[in-house]
Protein backbone atom coordinates (compact mmCIF):
# COMPACT_ATOMS: atom_id res chain seq x y z
CA UNK A 1 0.00 0.00 0.00
CA UNK A 2 1.31 3.46 -0.93
CA UNK A 3 2.11 5.85 1.97
CA UNK A 4 -0.45 8.20 0.43
CA UNK A 5 -3.22 5.59 0.72
CA UNK A 6 -5.19 4.26 3.66
CA UNK A 7 -7.95 1.69 4.03
CA UNK A 8 -10.89 1.54 6.41
CA UNK A 9 -14.23 -0.19 6.85
CA UNK A 10 -16.31 3.00 7.15
CA UNK A 11 -15.25 6.48 6.07
CA UNK A 12 -17.33 9.29 7.53
CA UNK A 13 -17.06 12.46 5.44
CA UNK A 14 -17.68 15.32 7.84
CA UNK A 15 -16.88 15.54 11.53
CA UNK A 16 -19.67 17.75 12.80
CA UNK A 17 -22.55 16.55 14.95
CA UNK A 18 -23.87 14.09 12.33
CA UNK A 19 -20.53 12.46 11.61
CA UNK A 20 -19.53 12.22 15.25
CA UNK A 21 -22.83 10.58 16.22
CA UNK A 22 -22.49 7.97 13.48
CA UNK A 23 -19.01 7.07 14.77
CA UNK A 24 -20.24 6.94 18.37
CA UNK A 25 -23.15 4.70 17.47
CA UNK A 26 -20.98 2.35 15.39
CA UNK A 27 -18.69 1.63 18.34
CA UNK A 28 -21.55 1.50 20.87
CA UNK A 29 -23.21 -1.15 18.70
CA UNK A 30 -20.09 -3.31 18.61
CA UNK A 31 -18.73 -2.44 15.16
CA UNK A 32 -15.40 -4.22 14.75
CA UNK A 33 -14.09 -2.51 11.63
CA UNK A 34 -11.88 0.55 11.27
CA UNK A 35 -13.64 3.93 11.22
CA UNK A 36 -12.07 7.03 9.65
CA UNK A 37 -13.56 10.51 9.98
CA UNK A 38 -12.43 12.97 7.31
CA UNK A 39 -12.85 16.51 8.62
CA UNK A 40 -10.53 19.52 8.17
CA UNK A 41 -11.32 20.97 11.61
CA UNK A 42 -9.17 19.85 14.53
CA UNK A 43 -12.23 19.56 16.81
CA UNK A 44 -14.75 16.89 15.95
CA UNK A 45 -18.40 17.54 16.75
CA UNK A 46 -18.24 21.31 16.42
CA UNK A 47 -19.30 21.88 12.81
CA UNK A 48 -20.81 25.25 11.93
CA UNK A 49 -23.37 25.10 14.71
CA UNK A 50 -21.18 24.40 17.73
CA UNK A 51 -17.83 25.94 16.77
CA UNK A 52 -18.89 29.38 17.98
CA UNK A 53 -16.93 30.99 20.81
CA UNK A 54 -19.68 33.50 21.62
CA UNK A 55 -21.27 32.51 24.92
CA UNK A 56 -24.53 34.29 23.96
CA UNK A 57 -25.09 31.86 21.08
CA UNK A 58 -27.61 29.49 22.64
CA UNK A 59 -29.20 26.22 21.64
CA UNK A 60 -32.79 26.63 20.50
CA UNK A 61 -33.79 23.22 21.88
CA UNK A 62 -34.04 22.77 25.69
CA UNK A 63 -31.19 20.90 27.39
CA UNK A 64 -33.50 18.07 28.45
CA UNK A 65 -34.05 17.16 24.79
CA UNK A 66 -30.45 17.42 23.58
CA UNK A 67 -28.95 14.10 24.63
CA UNK A 68 -26.65 12.62 22.00
CA UNK A 69 -27.68 9.12 23.08
CA UNK A 70 -31.26 8.03 22.31
CA UNK A 71 -31.25 5.43 25.10
CA UNK A 72 -30.14 8.01 27.72
CA UNK A 73 -32.49 11.00 27.30
CA UNK A 74 -31.03 12.92 30.25
CA UNK A 75 -27.39 12.46 29.25
CA UNK A 76 -26.63 16.04 28.14
CA UNK A 77 -28.49 17.60 31.06
CA UNK A 78 -26.56 15.44 33.54
CA UNK A 79 -23.24 16.36 31.89
CA UNK A 80 -24.19 20.05 31.88
CA UNK A 81 -25.02 20.00 35.58
CA UNK A 82 -21.90 18.04 36.50
CA UNK A 83 -19.36 20.20 34.65
CA UNK A 84 -20.74 23.65 33.82
CA UNK A 85 -24.18 24.58 35.10
CA UNK A 86 -25.24 22.91 38.39
CA UNK A 87 -28.66 24.58 38.36
CA UNK A 88 -29.51 23.77 34.74
CA UNK A 89 -33.12 22.71 34.24
CA UNK A 90 -34.63 20.49 31.54
CA UNK A 91 -35.97 23.62 29.81
CA UNK A 92 -32.67 25.58 30.01
CA UNK A 93 -31.20 26.79 26.72
CA UNK A 94 -27.47 26.12 27.04
CA UNK A 95 -24.64 27.87 25.15
CA UNK A 96 -23.87 26.14 21.87
CA UNK A 97 -20.13 26.12 22.57
CA UNK A 98 -20.82 23.89 25.58
CA UNK A 99 -22.77 21.46 23.42
CA UNK A 100 -19.77 21.17 21.11
CA UNK A 101 -17.62 20.30 24.13
CA UNK A 102 -20.22 17.76 25.22
CA UNK A 103 -20.15 16.00 21.86
CA UNK A 104 -16.35 15.75 22.05
CA UNK A 105 -16.62 14.18 25.51
CA UNK A 106 -19.18 11.66 24.26
CA UNK A 107 -16.78 10.59 21.52
CA UNK A 108 -13.79 10.43 23.87
CA UNK A 109 -15.68 8.33 26.39
CA UNK A 110 -16.94 5.98 23.67
CA UNK A 111 -13.46 5.47 22.24
CA UNK A 112 -12.06 4.97 25.73
CA UNK A 113 -14.47 2.09 26.20
CA UNK A 114 -14.77 0.75 22.67
CA UNK A 115 -11.54 0.50 20.71
CA UNK A 116 -9.75 3.77 20.08
CA UNK A 117 -7.16 1.89 18.02
CA UNK A 118 -9.77 1.40 15.28
CA UNK A 119 -10.62 5.11 15.00
CA UNK A 120 -8.80 7.67 12.89
CA UNK A 121 -9.29 11.37 12.13
CA UNK A 122 -7.84 12.75 8.89
CA UNK A 123 -7.73 16.54 8.66
CA UNK A 124 -8.58 17.13 5.01
CA UNK A 125 -11.50 17.59 2.64
CA UNK A 126 -12.83 15.03 0.17
CA UNK A 127 -12.64 16.50 -3.33
CA UNK A 128 -13.61 13.49 -5.44
CA UNK A 129 -15.29 10.11 -4.99
CA UNK A 130 -15.54 6.97 -7.06
CA UNK A 131 -16.14 3.24 -6.84
CA UNK A 132 -13.44 0.58 -6.81
CA UNK A 133 -13.58 -3.18 -6.30
CA UNK A 134 -13.54 -2.93 -2.50
CA UNK A 135 -16.07 -0.14 -2.14
CA UNK A 136 -15.26 3.55 -2.52
CA UNK A 137 -12.19 5.56 -3.41
CA UNK A 138 -12.00 9.05 -1.93
CA UNK A 139 -9.49 11.65 -3.12
CA UNK A 140 -8.50 14.16 -0.43
CA UNK A 141 -7.34 17.76 -0.61
CA UNK A 142 -3.92 16.81 0.82
CA UNK A 143 -3.24 14.33 -2.00
CA UNK A 144 -4.10 11.27 0.04
CA UNK A 145 -6.51 8.54 -1.10
CA UNK A 146 -8.86 6.68 1.25
CA UNK A 147 -10.30 3.29 0.24
CA UNK A 148 -13.37 2.35 2.24
CA UNK A 149 -15.99 -0.40 2.16
CA UNK A 150 -18.74 2.07 3.13
CA UNK A 151 -18.96 5.87 3.10
CA UNK A 152 -21.25 8.03 5.24
CA UNK A 153 -21.74 11.54 3.87
CA UNK A 154 -22.26 13.63 7.01
CA UNK A 155 -21.95 16.87 5.07
CA UNK A 156 -23.98 19.17 7.29
CA UNK A 157 -25.00 22.61 6.07
CA UNK A 158 -22.98 24.76 3.66
CA UNK A 159 -21.25 27.78 5.17
CA UNK A 160 -22.22 30.20 2.41
CA UNK A 161 -25.35 31.35 0.64
CA UNK A 162 -26.09 32.53 -2.93
CA UNK A 163 -25.01 36.06 -3.80
CA UNK A 164 -27.56 38.70 -4.94
CA UNK A 165 -26.67 39.71 -8.50
CA UNK A 166 -26.15 43.38 -7.69
CA UNK A 167 -23.42 42.44 -5.18
CA UNK A 168 -21.43 40.05 -7.32
CA UNK A 169 -18.99 42.58 -8.75
CA UNK A 170 -16.95 45.34 -7.24
CA UNK A 171 -17.52 44.50 -3.57
CA UNK A 172 -15.07 41.63 -3.12
CA UNK A 173 -13.40 43.27 -0.11
CA UNK A 174 -16.66 44.36 1.53
CA UNK A 175 -18.93 41.40 0.84
CA UNK A 176 -19.05 38.17 2.87
CA UNK A 177 -20.82 35.04 1.62
CA UNK A 178 -21.37 33.89 5.20
CA UNK A 179 -20.81 35.08 8.76
CA UNK A 180 -18.96 31.82 9.43
CA UNK A 181 -16.20 32.24 6.84
CA UNK A 182 -12.93 33.93 7.77
CA UNK A 183 -13.18 36.91 10.09
CA UNK A 184 -16.48 38.25 8.77
CA UNK A 185 -17.75 38.89 12.30
CA UNK A 186 -14.74 40.95 13.42
CA UNK A 187 -15.52 44.66 13.77
CA UNK A 188 -12.84 46.51 11.79
CA UNK A 189 -13.05 50.01 13.29
CA UNK A 190 -15.24 52.04 15.66
CA UNK A 191 -18.60 52.91 14.17
CA UNK A 192 -18.32 50.44 11.29
CA UNK A 193 -21.67 50.10 9.49
CA UNK A 194 -22.56 46.49 8.69
CA UNK A 195 -25.59 45.26 6.76
CA UNK A 196 -26.83 41.73 7.46
CA UNK A 197 -28.96 40.20 4.72
CA UNK A 198 -31.60 38.23 6.62
CA UNK A 199 -33.42 38.44 9.96
CA UNK A 200 -33.49 34.74 10.91
CA UNK A 201 -31.46 32.87 13.51
CA UNK A 202 -28.22 33.15 11.53
CA UNK A 203 -28.56 36.93 11.40
CA UNK A 204 -29.42 37.01 15.10
CA UNK A 205 -26.21 35.10 15.83
CA UNK A 206 -24.28 37.63 13.74
CA UNK A 207 -25.76 40.59 15.66
CA UNK A 208 -24.80 39.01 18.99
CA UNK A 209 -21.25 38.32 17.82
CA UNK A 210 -20.75 41.81 16.38
CA UNK A 211 -22.05 43.56 19.48
CA UNK A 212 -20.09 41.27 21.80
CA UNK A 213 -16.85 43.12 20.99
CA UNK A 214 -15.16 46.11 22.58
CA UNK A 215 -15.30 48.05 19.31
CA UNK A 216 -18.79 49.47 18.77
CA UNK A 217 -20.51 49.16 15.41
CA UNK A 218 -23.80 49.95 13.69
CA UNK A 219 -25.76 46.96 12.41
CA UNK A 220 -28.64 46.83 9.94
CA UNK A 221 -30.74 43.71 9.37
CA UNK A 222 -32.61 43.51 6.06
CA UNK A 223 -35.25 41.04 4.93
CA UNK A 224 -38.37 41.33 2.84
CA UNK A 225 -40.69 41.24 5.85
CA UNK A 226 -38.29 42.37 8.57
CA UNK A 227 -39.61 39.72 10.97
CA UNK A 228 -37.41 38.21 13.67
CA UNK A 229 -37.80 34.63 14.92
CA UNK A 230 -40.49 34.19 17.55
CA UNK A 231 -39.59 33.73 21.22
CA UNK A 232 -39.56 30.47 23.14
CA UNK A 233 -42.01 30.09 26.00
CA UNK A 234 -40.49 27.13 27.80
CA UNK A 235 -43.38 26.88 30.25
CA UNK A 236 -45.74 25.82 27.47
CA UNK A 237 -46.47 22.10 27.70
CA UNK A 238 -46.35 20.25 24.39
CA UNK A 239 -49.39 18.08 24.05
CA UNK A 240 -50.14 15.19 21.69
CA UNK A 241 -50.12 16.05 17.97
CA UNK A 242 -53.37 17.72 16.89
CA UNK A 243 -55.82 15.57 14.99
CA UNK A 244 -55.53 16.38 11.28
CA UNK A 245 -58.10 15.09 8.80
CA UNK A 246 -56.72 16.90 5.75
CA UNK A 247 -53.31 15.29 5.43
CA UNK A 248 -52.35 15.03 1.79
CA UNK A 249 -53.74 18.43 0.77
CA UNK A 250 -51.66 21.49 1.68
CA UNK A 251 -54.40 24.09 1.37
CA UNK A 252 -56.84 22.23 3.61
CA UNK A 253 -54.03 21.23 5.98
CA UNK A 254 -52.97 24.85 6.52
CA UNK A 255 -56.60 25.84 7.14
CA UNK A 256 -56.96 23.05 9.69
CA UNK A 257 -53.74 23.92 11.53
CA UNK A 258 -54.83 27.55 11.72
CA UNK A 259 -58.11 26.34 13.21
CA UNK A 260 -56.24 24.42 15.92
CA UNK A 261 -54.14 27.51 16.71
CA UNK A 262 -57.23 29.71 16.94
CA UNK A 263 -58.95 27.18 19.19
CA UNK A 264 -55.87 27.16 21.43
CA UNK A 265 -55.96 30.95 21.69
CA UNK A 266 -59.64 30.94 22.60
CA UNK A 267 -58.88 28.40 25.32
CA UNK A 268 -56.15 30.74 26.62
CA UNK A 269 -53.45 28.34 25.41
CA UNK A 270 -50.35 29.06 23.33
CA UNK A 271 -49.84 28.57 19.60
CA UNK A 272 -46.42 27.07 20.40
CA UNK A 273 -48.10 23.95 21.77
CA UNK A 274 -49.69 23.33 18.36
CA UNK A 275 -46.52 24.05 16.36
CA UNK A 276 -44.35 21.87 18.61
CA UNK A 277 -47.03 19.18 18.73
CA UNK A 278 -46.71 18.77 14.96
CA UNK A 279 -43.02 17.89 15.15
CA UNK A 280 -43.34 14.12 15.82
CA UNK A 281 -45.62 13.69 12.79
CA UNK A 282 -44.23 16.36 10.46
CA UNK A 283 -42.15 13.94 8.36
CA UNK A 284 -45.18 11.68 7.90
CA UNK A 285 -47.30 14.66 6.86
CA UNK A 286 -44.60 15.81 4.45
CA UNK A 287 -44.38 12.36 2.85
CA UNK A 288 -48.12 12.36 2.20
CA UNK A 289 -48.07 15.70 0.34
CA UNK A 290 -47.82 15.77 -3.45
CA UNK A 291 -44.68 17.20 -5.02
CA UNK A 292 -46.68 20.22 -6.17
CA UNK A 293 -47.76 20.90 -2.60
CA UNK A 294 -44.22 20.50 -1.30
CA UNK A 295 -43.02 23.04 -3.86
CA UNK A 296 -45.83 25.42 -2.88
CA UNK A 297 -44.79 25.16 0.76
CA UNK A 298 -41.14 25.96 -0.04
CA UNK A 299 -42.11 28.90 -2.27
CA UNK A 300 -44.86 30.48 -0.20
CA UNK A 301 -45.17 29.12 3.35
CA UNK A 302 -41.65 28.29 4.48
CA UNK A 303 -40.88 31.96 5.25
CA UNK A 304 -43.88 32.09 7.60
CA UNK A 305 -43.34 28.69 9.19
CA UNK A 306 -39.67 29.05 10.09
CA UNK A 307 -39.91 32.06 12.48
CA UNK A 308 -42.54 30.12 14.44
CA UNK A 309 -40.76 26.75 14.34
CA UNK A 310 -37.15 27.96 14.87
CA UNK A 311 -37.41 30.33 17.81
CA UNK A 312 -34.95 32.18 20.03
CA UNK A 313 -34.51 32.44 23.78
CA UNK A 314 -36.27 35.30 25.60
CA UNK A 315 -32.95 36.68 26.85
CA UNK A 316 -31.70 36.91 23.25
CA UNK A 317 -34.76 38.94 22.24
CA UNK A 318 -34.15 41.24 25.20
CA UNK A 319 -30.62 41.88 23.93
CA UNK A 320 -31.90 42.69 20.44
CA UNK A 321 -34.52 45.03 21.87
CA UNK A 322 -31.78 46.78 23.83
CA UNK A 323 -29.61 47.21 20.72
CA UNK A 324 -32.60 48.64 18.85
CA UNK A 325 -33.44 51.05 21.67
CA UNK A 326 -29.87 52.35 21.69
CA UNK A 327 -29.81 52.74 17.91
CA UNK A 328 -27.03 50.17 17.48
CA UNK A 329 -29.39 47.90 15.52
CA UNK A 330 -31.98 48.75 12.88
CA UNK A 331 -34.31 46.21 11.26
CA UNK A 332 -35.47 47.06 7.75
CA UNK A 333 -38.35 45.39 5.89
CA UNK A 334 -37.65 45.66 2.18
CA UNK A 335 -35.47 44.38 -0.63
CA UNK A 336 -32.28 45.48 -2.34
CA UNK A 337 -33.03 47.44 -5.46
CA UNK A 338 -29.69 48.74 -6.70
CA UNK A 339 -26.18 49.68 -5.67
CA UNK A 340 -25.16 53.30 -6.15
CA UNK A 341 -21.66 54.29 -7.20
CA UNK A 342 -19.75 56.45 -4.78
CA UNK A 343 -16.87 56.58 -2.28
CA UNK A 344 -18.86 54.35 0.11
CA UNK A 345 -21.23 51.49 -0.56
CA UNK A 346 -24.73 52.88 -0.95
CA UNK A 347 -27.67 50.53 -1.33
CA UNK A 348 -31.10 51.61 -2.48
CA UNK A 349 -33.79 49.60 -0.71
CA UNK A 350 -37.45 49.45 -1.69
CA UNK A 351 -39.34 49.36 1.59
CA UNK A 352 -42.20 46.98 2.29
CA UNK A 353 -44.20 49.89 3.70
CA UNK A 354 -43.71 51.82 0.47
CA UNK A 355 -41.11 54.26 -0.71
CA UNK A 356 -37.35 53.90 -0.79
CA UNK A 357 -34.38 54.30 1.49
CA UNK A 358 -30.66 54.63 0.79
CA UNK A 359 -28.37 53.01 3.36
CA UNK A 360 -24.63 53.63 3.51
CA UNK A 361 -22.63 50.63 4.73
CA UNK A 362 -19.00 49.60 5.05
CA UNK A 363 -19.57 45.85 4.74
CA UNK A 364 -22.33 43.36 3.87
CA UNK A 365 -22.71 39.86 5.33
CA UNK A 366 -25.13 37.32 3.87
CA UNK A 367 -27.19 35.61 6.59
CA UNK A 368 -30.04 34.40 4.39
CA UNK A 369 -30.05 30.82 5.59
CA UNK A 370 -29.76 27.52 3.76
CA UNK A 371 -30.59 27.75 0.07
CA UNK A 372 -28.36 25.02 -1.34
CA UNK A 373 -29.14 23.33 -4.63
CA UNK A 374 -27.84 19.79 -4.95
CA UNK A 375 -28.75 19.85 -8.64
CA UNK A 376 -26.01 22.40 -9.29
CA UNK A 377 -23.94 22.31 -6.12
CA UNK A 378 -20.69 24.30 -5.79
CA UNK A 379 -19.31 21.62 -3.47
CA UNK A 380 -16.82 19.43 -5.40
CA UNK A 381 -17.75 16.16 -3.69
CA UNK A 382 -21.46 16.53 -4.40
CA UNK A 383 -20.73 17.43 -8.04
CA UNK A 384 -18.43 14.42 -8.36
CA UNK A 385 -21.09 12.01 -7.06
CA UNK A 386 -23.74 13.45 -9.37
CA UNK A 387 -21.55 13.45 -12.47
CA UNK A 388 -20.57 9.80 -11.94
CA UNK A 389 -24.14 8.66 -11.40
CA UNK A 390 -23.41 7.66 -7.79
CA UNK A 391 -26.07 10.00 -6.41
CA UNK A 392 -29.04 12.06 -7.52
CA UNK A 393 -30.73 15.14 -6.13
CA UNK A 394 -34.17 14.70 -4.62
CA UNK A 395 -37.19 16.12 -6.40
CA UNK A 396 -36.90 19.51 -4.66
CA UNK A 397 -33.16 19.68 -5.35
CA UNK A 398 -32.50 20.44 -1.68
CA UNK A 399 -30.58 17.26 -0.85
CA UNK A 400 -29.82 13.71 -1.93
CA UNK A 401 -32.48 11.21 -2.85
CA UNK A 402 -32.23 8.09 -0.70
CA UNK A 403 -34.00 4.79 -0.24
CA UNK A 404 -35.71 6.22 2.84
CA UNK A 405 -33.15 4.79 5.27
CA UNK A 406 -30.12 6.80 4.18
CA UNK A 407 -28.66 4.85 1.22
CA UNK A 408 -28.09 7.16 -1.73
CA UNK A 409 -30.04 6.40 -4.88
CA UNK A 410 -27.84 6.17 -7.93
CA UNK A 411 -28.76 7.68 -11.31
CA UNK A 412 -30.58 4.45 -12.25
CA UNK A 413 -32.66 4.74 -9.04
CA UNK A 414 -31.02 1.69 -7.40
CA UNK A 415 -29.94 2.07 -3.75
CA UNK A 416 -26.20 2.34 -3.26
CA UNK A 417 -24.48 -0.39 -1.26
CA UNK A 418 -21.57 1.97 -0.55
CA UNK A 419 -22.74 5.58 -0.05
CA UNK A 420 -25.07 6.67 2.77
CA UNK A 421 -26.12 9.98 4.29
CA UNK A 422 -28.05 11.57 7.17
CA UNK A 423 -29.10 14.93 8.54
CA UNK A 424 -29.16 18.07 6.35
CA UNK A 425 -28.41 16.23 3.04
CA UNK A 426 -31.85 14.60 3.41
CA UNK A 427 -33.61 17.99 3.48
CA UNK A 428 -36.52 18.08 1.06
CA UNK A 429 -36.96 14.34 1.26
CA UNK A 430 -37.66 14.84 4.97
CA UNK A 431 -39.26 17.89 6.57
CA UNK A 432 -37.43 17.64 9.91
CA UNK A 433 -33.85 16.43 9.52
CA UNK A 434 -31.47 19.15 10.74
CA UNK A 435 -31.91 19.18 14.54
CA UNK A 436 -30.20 16.93 17.07
CA UNK A 437 -33.34 14.91 18.01
CA UNK A 438 -33.72 13.81 14.38
CA UNK A 439 -30.00 13.42 13.65
CA UNK A 440 -29.32 11.20 16.67
CA UNK A 441 -32.17 8.87 15.62
CA UNK A 442 -30.87 8.69 12.05
CA UNK A 443 -27.30 8.12 13.27
CA UNK A 444 -28.36 5.21 15.46
CA UNK A 445 -30.39 3.59 12.67
CA UNK A 446 -27.65 4.09 10.06
CA UNK A 447 -24.99 2.66 12.37
CA UNK A 448 -27.20 -0.39 12.95
CA UNK A 449 -27.55 -0.85 9.19
CA UNK A 450 -23.78 -0.68 8.68
CA UNK A 451 -23.10 -3.10 11.53
CA UNK A 452 -25.62 -5.58 10.15
CA UNK A 453 -24.19 -5.27 6.62
CA UNK A 454 -20.89 -6.74 7.82
CA UNK A 455 -22.33 -9.77 9.59
CA UNK A 456 -22.45 -12.09 6.53
CA UNK A 457 -18.78 -11.29 5.81
CA UNK A 458 -17.86 -12.04 9.41
CA UNK A 459 -19.79 -15.30 9.26
CA UNK A 460 -18.05 -16.32 6.03
CA UNK A 461 -14.67 -15.44 7.52
CA UNK A 462 -15.32 -17.60 10.59
CA UNK A 463 -16.29 -20.53 8.35
CA UNK A 464 -13.14 -20.08 6.29
CA UNK A 465 -10.96 -19.97 9.37
CA UNK A 466 -12.54 -23.27 10.49
CA UNK A 467 -11.74 -24.83 7.12
CA UNK A 468 -15.41 -25.10 6.08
Amino acid sequence: MSPSETHCSVAIVGGGCSGLLVAVNLFRQGFQGRVTVIEPRARLGAGLAYSTSVIQHLLNVPAGKMSALPDQPGHFLEWLRAYHWPDAKPDSLAPRKLYGQYLQEVLKQTLRNEGASRFNHIRAEVTDAGIDRDGARLALSDGMTVHSEKVVLALGNPASCPTPSLLRRGLEDRWHLSPWLGDALRVRFPGERILLLGTGLTAVDAVLALHNQETACQVYMLSRRGILPKIHNLRVLVEAPPTLRSRGNLRRLVHEVRGHIEAARQADLCWRAIVDGLRPISNDIWEELSMDDRQRFVRHLKKYWEPHRHRMAPEIRERLDGYQASGALQIIAGRLQERLNGPVTQLRISLKSGGERVVEVDRIISCTGIQESYTNSPRPLIRSLMEKGLARANDLGMGFQTDGQGALLESNMSPSSVFFTLGPPRRGELFETTAVPEIRTQAEALAHRLVESRRPDMFSASLASAGL
